[in-house]
């Protein structure tokens, strides 16, 4: 099994931890591909944060693809090999759905939102992030 330079991975684990109280568990080797690791760190005591992630490589650059959930508000991003930080495809609507003063127009943003957090569920399905 392929697995991520360590000092790739540490370029990872630095970046990680400013968005997770669970980045200590970050797997060392850290493996390419398979399954999402559900990382759960004993010492984030009172921790409610779900957070799963996955390397991966785009040609010769790895990345590192992190899903969190924390009182049920999600994350979706990607780590470079630089360690940075992209926002990735995330839901919408997590924090209330915008209302016109047209029904109509309220009705279409309700399907608009609703049409792209399908999309950005089945992408999370194929990463292993959701079941």
């Amino acid at each position: 099994m392929m697995t991520v330079p360590p000092a790739i991975r540490a370029a990872f684990l630095a970046a990680l931890q400013p968005l997770s109280k669970h980045a200590a568990a970050l797997p060392d080797p850290l493996p390419v591909g398979g399954r999402a690791i559900r990382l759960s760190d004993p010492s984030a005591t009172g921790s409610r944060e779900d957070i799963r992630v996955l390397a991966g490589q785009d040609g010769a650059a790895f990345h590192l693809d992190y899903y969190r959930v924390k009182s049920d508000v999600s994350a979706h991003g990607r780590i470079h090999e630089d360690g940075r930080v992209e926002k990735l495809e995330n839901y919408e609507g997590q924090f209330g759905i915008n209302v016109f003063p047209n029904p109509a127009d309220t009705e279409r943003e309700k399907q608009r939102v609703a049409d792209h957090n399908t999309r950005v569920r089945a992408v999370l399905r194929q990463k292993g992030f959701e079941s």
